[in-house]
Formats: C-alpha cells, structure tokens, sequence
C-alpha cells in the first residue's frame, strides 16, 4: 500500500510532543502518511523550506503565518493556511541573575522601565536592555512586548530585541548577549538548572489560552492535498487527546523527545517541563483544535498585535479577514 509523503519540519522544543507523538504510536501510519519529521536550526529556515516546498507542512509559531501572508519580513507573500492548533501556552520570559536583582530592588512606586532609563542616562546601561526572541514575528515577542509595557517599559525605546534561535537562548543568556529572553521549554528549565537564569513571567501569566504553536502549510499546497491534510491533522489531533490523558503519556513522550533527533536532553529536563504548572494550571496544554472556533476577541488580537509589530497601530478590516481566513480548515 502505498503512503502519501510528507516532509514536516519541527524545532528542537517540547511542544513538538504531538508530532513526535503521533509518529511513535503510529497514528501517522494508521491515516496512510509516511511523514517525515526534519528538525530545522531556526524559525527562519523553517519558514524559507515551507515556501519553497522543501517542507510540505510545519510545526509554526501563530504569527508566522499573518506575517508571511503579509509580506512582513522580508520574505515573499503566500497565502497560507493553518489549520490546527498544537498547543496553547508553554512559554516562559527567563532573565539573567542580575536583571533578576534589579528587578527584586525596585521600591513602592519604582518600575523597571524607570530603573532603565535611569542607569541609561549614568551610563551604566548605555544601550537599555536587551532580550532574546526566537523571531521577529512570533507570540514569544508579542508576549514580551506585553511584559515590557506592564514594567513601564518602552519597546521602542528601552529595549532592543534580539533574534536568537531557541537552542542558543540559554548559551547567550550565559554570555551576556542578552539580559533575558521569552522562549519555550526546556530551555528556561535549563537556564534556572544551570543557576544563570529565573523565570519571571509565563504565557499563563500574560496571554491566559493563547495559541502558541500550530501547524501550518501553503494555501495552494492546502488546496492540492485536502484529504492527506485532514489525515494529517486527525492523526495529530489524536496525539494531542493521548498527550492530555494523564501524565505518565507526557512522562514516556518525554524520552521520545529527549532523543538526538528531536530536543537532545535529559529526560528528566523535558518531563520537568511537561508536568510543570503555574498556579494550579498546566504549563502548556496540548490543543488539537481550531484556532477559528474562538471568538474574534481572541483571534483579532493575535492579528492586531502581530501586526503592531511593524509599527502599525491596528490591522485594518481588510488585514483582519484575510488573516482570519488563515485559520479556518476548509479548503477554498
């Protein structure tokens, strides 16, 4: 029998648990696909192999799609479609010991956005501070961005961020390079494991059920292979139910992940993370739903805010329905 091929890229990150999943239960098997997980070095490359058809479908930041669909960073507009959600959460904004103490000094009626522009102006800190994303557009800098305003803050002016893939986040945070970053795990575990680092803030915290991760592909590839998608996604859909069982299927998901293919971690790092809560809540949750089912109120903000990025105040009612058409799962 044969099996329709797809080449699927992933990044070295726990909330790849479903993809990795479905490959070792063989969920893919069982929907007729012979899908082939290829571990890119950065969001960057991922993106460039999607466009150019190297990759069928990918594991992909929420914005990335809006953003590539507009044009936005350089890269040639596609239209695109992004028809399930992987995970909802999972990130962490992780500062250096030091921003860590200066952020547990500040005083009643002190904010950090205060306490930068003060030692810039010394020339103590001449620069502001700097902080690591994983890309440009991605919920990691809309949520720094949100964590930026909430500490007075200017993201323009006090802040300048610092594209760093995700398996070097912890190394620069160590070399100075930046003074924190927002990233998913395990690589905030890891910061605060090697004691150079502490997590201050959390998805939970600044975008409670944001989509974090979905998987993503081009329109006209979406159109073409309809059916070995929807095969795809179902299979998909499966290993996120299997991941939210119970936690001894996020403990044995944790040694599929810590293989050399995958993240290429102590086990014990990435089960850290996948167990992890905040406040009674999970860490991250593993969706398999459709962004589209939510309310505006919840998808219009992750359009605005990607757009915000450029600058723009507000996606206009043209931007918001093309975007918007992105996540729905029907062909057209």
């Amino acid at each position: 029998m044969s099996r329709f091929l797809m080449n699927v890229g992933v990044l070295a990150l726990t909330d790849s648990a479903p993809l990795v999943a479905a490959q070792r239960l063989e969920f893919f098997h069982k929907a007729g696909l012979d899908v082939h997980l290829l571990r890119q070095t950065s969001w960057a490359t991922l993106r460039d192999k999607l466009i150019v058809g190297e990759l069928q479908v990918a594991q992909m930041l929420s914005p990335m799609p809006i953003a590539i669909q507009a044009g936005f960073g350089g890269c040639s507009k596609r239209l695109m479609k992004a028809p399930l959600v992987l995970n909802r959460g999972g990130n962490g904004i992780t500062v250096s010991t030091h921003l860590k103490s200066i952020l547990d000094s500040l005083g009643p009626g002190e904010t950090l956005g205060g306490r930068v522009r003060a030692l810039r102006l010394s020339g103590e800190m001449p620069e502001g501070l700097t902080l690591g994303t994983v890309f440009p557009f991605s919920m990691h800098t809309l949520l720094l961005r949100r964590w930026m305003r909430s500490h007075d803050l200017d993201p323009e002016v006090d802040v300048r961020l610092r594209v760093v893939p995700p398996v070097r986040t912890v190394e620069a945070l160590q070399s100075g390079l930046i003074d924190g970053f927002c990233v998913g795990e395990p690589y905030n575990s890891m910061a605060e494991e090697q004691g150079i680092g502490a997590m201050v803030s959390s998805s939970l915290a600044l975008w409670p059920n944001a989509p974090e991760k979905i998987v993503g592909c081009t329109a006209d590839w979406a159109l073409l292979n309809h059916a070995p998608l929807q095969a795809f996604c179902g299979a998909v859909k499966q290993a996120c139910h299997w991941l939210e069982q119970d936690d001894d299927n996020r403990r044995r998901a944790a040694v599929w992940l810590s293989e050399a293919d995958y993240v290429n971690v102590p086990s014990t790092l990435i089960e850290r993370a996948l167990l992890a809560t905040v406040n009674g809540q999970p860490f991250v949750r593993f969706d398999g739903g459709v962004l589209s089912s939510a309310p505006e109120d919840q998808l219009d903000p992750l359009i605005v805010e990607t757009f915000a990025i450029r600058g723009d105040d507000s996606a206009l009612a043209d931007d918001l329905h093309a975007a918007r058409k992105i996540f729905y799962n029907a062909p057209e």
